[in-house]
């Protein structure tokens, strides 16, 4: 039964641009829509045992839970859906999915292409009041503007090269905001605990940012945690001024502790 649901709801959501990182399981599709957000969307009955005739959409945060639910009748969106040549449907069928004799399927149609776009064009009107602020972050004027670099192994070393890069950005007219600046001379990198929360507080600045720049041969964890969280966000991450795309490339060195810069 699930892959026939999980079939269907990949048709939908399966190319990621409404749900982030789709997976499937059961009658539901889950994923990501930024930052601590998270969507359900499930095939669910509004009224006749087994006739699954809506779509649910459940935004979800990671931690604290349902944040607003909608419910999509496959009618409302679809209208009736004409059935040609079969006597007992002259105004056609609502749309919806049954179970016959246990196995599913769409009752006496089914969906064409743009039938499935209708629903993920619905979905996608929905969650785009939640999802991640690249819109919000558009203005006039210098960008704020993220140094991504590492700093393990040489720490005054690497300060200095985050300084020149944010030099860079500041010459270029944009405002750079440096955590290599900013939290060495209040938290001590080689103490786990004050370490750990300057790296939080880094994600915080990120935020803030209308961009993220990351400079260095290698990207570490600690920076990988910078970009991922920016992407969630929809914030624009650029390594020598080119858009990166969402999946790490091959140049990610191997891991080497929990949140190491």
């Amino acid at each position: 039964m699930s892959n026939f649901f999980e079939r269907e709801l990949g048709r939908v959501f399966g190319d990621g641009q409404v749900i982030r990182d789709p997976t499937y399981s059961g009658r539901a599709c889950l994923g990501t829509l930024g930052k601590d957000l998270r969507v359900r969307a499930q095939f669910i009955t509004s009224g006749y045992a087994d006739h699954y005739d809506s779509l649910k959409i459940t935004v979800l945060n990671r931690t604290d839970g349902p944040v607003d639910t909608l419910v999509l009748k496959l009618k409302d969106l679809l209208g009736m859906k004409p059935v040609p040549g079969n006597p007992y449907f002259p105004n056609g069928v609502a749309p919806h999915i049954w179970l016959d004799q246990g196995k599913p399927e769409w009752y006496a149609f089914q969906p064409t292409a743009a039938d499935y776009d209708t629903i993920r064009q619905a979905a996608k009107q929905y969650l785009d009041v939640f999802r991640d602020r690249q819109q919000e972050h558009a203005q006039d004027g210098p960008k704020l503007v993220y140094i991504c670099a590492p700093l393990r192994g040489d720490v005054e070393k690497n300060i200095e090269f985050a300084r020149q890069k944010a030099q860079e950005v500041f010459q270029a007219g944009d405002i750079p905001v440096c955590p290599h600046l900013m939290f060495p001379p209040v938290a001590d990198p080689k103490n786990p605990q004050q370490d750990q929360a300057a790296q939080e507080m880094g994600l915080r600045l990120v935020e803030s940012c209308q961009q993220v720049n990351v400079y260095g041969p290698e990207w570490t964890e600690g920076m990988w945690a910078e970009i991922r969280h920016a992407m969630d966000l929809g914030i624009e991450v650029k390594t020598d001024q080119q858009t990166i795309g969402h999946s790490p490339p091959r140049r990610q060195v191997p891991r080497k502790g929990k949140g190491a810069r």
